[in-house]
């Protein structure tokens, strides 16, 4: 009896035995492939993320690549107009009775009165109409915003033209007004562009005690500037 109790428990070990050697024991590889999926997963979607962030950060440097360029070429092209003009215009700069200047991207060209106008007079000379028409070749076919400024030296209008012009404040924006209808009229500049102003004897660039200096000051201004700038 006792030899077939051990005969029974020998058996059923063995079959222990067998069942256990019959499993599948894990294999450290599946983990290890589980786990590397699992951080191409997580690279992938950090790698989009930084695709995204690239992308914006991109946009916005060709944003500010575009401003920067469009604030340069604004400067360059009032350069540009400067040194066009200063071809144009090499006879009135060399006879003096225009100037150019050049102040923080602003163009003033100053044109004495006698090479535009009459004693007295807002209508403009056929030499002032020679000069506009220079000016305007340059100034046409851009957005510079266009300012027109009258001025005139500190003699009194005399008595007959007092009717027409009581002052020099009305002498001055006439001139001023007759260089924008100008403008318009024969070249085709768009009046939202363009502003007349008549600055009478405030704003002189010399003293007035002779000819020469009220001469000087006798002048209408044609200043561009650039309408960002503006």
């Amino acid at each position: 009896m006792e030899t077939a109790n051990k005969l029974k428990i020998t058996a059923i070990a063995a079959m222990l035995l067998l069942t256990t050697g019959c499993a599948t024991a894990p294999d450290p590889s599946d983990q290890i492939r589980q786990d590397l999926a699992s951080c191409e997963q997580q690279f992938e979607h950090q790698l989009n993320e930084w695709q995204q962030h690239r992308d914006q950060l991109e946009k916005h440097l060709e944003e500010c690549q575009l401003n920067s360029r469009e604030i340069i070429s604004d400067v360059d092209a009032v350069k540009l107009r400067e040194a066009e003009l200063r071809k144009l215009l090499r006879q009135e700069l060399n006879d003096k009775t225009v100037e150019l200047e050049y102040l923080k991207g602003r163009l003033t060209v100053r044109m004495l009165d006698r090479i535009l106008f009459d004693s007295g007079s807002a209508r403009i000379l056929p030499t002032g109409k020679e000069v506009l028409d220079k000016l305007a070749l340059s100034i046409a076919n851009t957005q510079d915003l266009i300012r027109v400024v009258g001025h005139t030296d500190d003699v009194r209008i005399s008595a007959k033209l007092q009717r027409k012009y009581p002052s020099n404040w009305e002498l001055s924006a006439a001139r001023s007004s007759s260089v924008v209808r100008y403008f318009q009229s024969q070249h085709g500049i768009n009046p939202l562009r363009m502003e007349a102003v008549g600055l009478s004897k405030y704003r002189p660039v010399t003293d007035n005690v002779d000819e020469a200096g009220r001469q000087r000051n006798r002048r209408v201004e044609i200043i561009l500037t650039a309408r960002d700038e503006q």
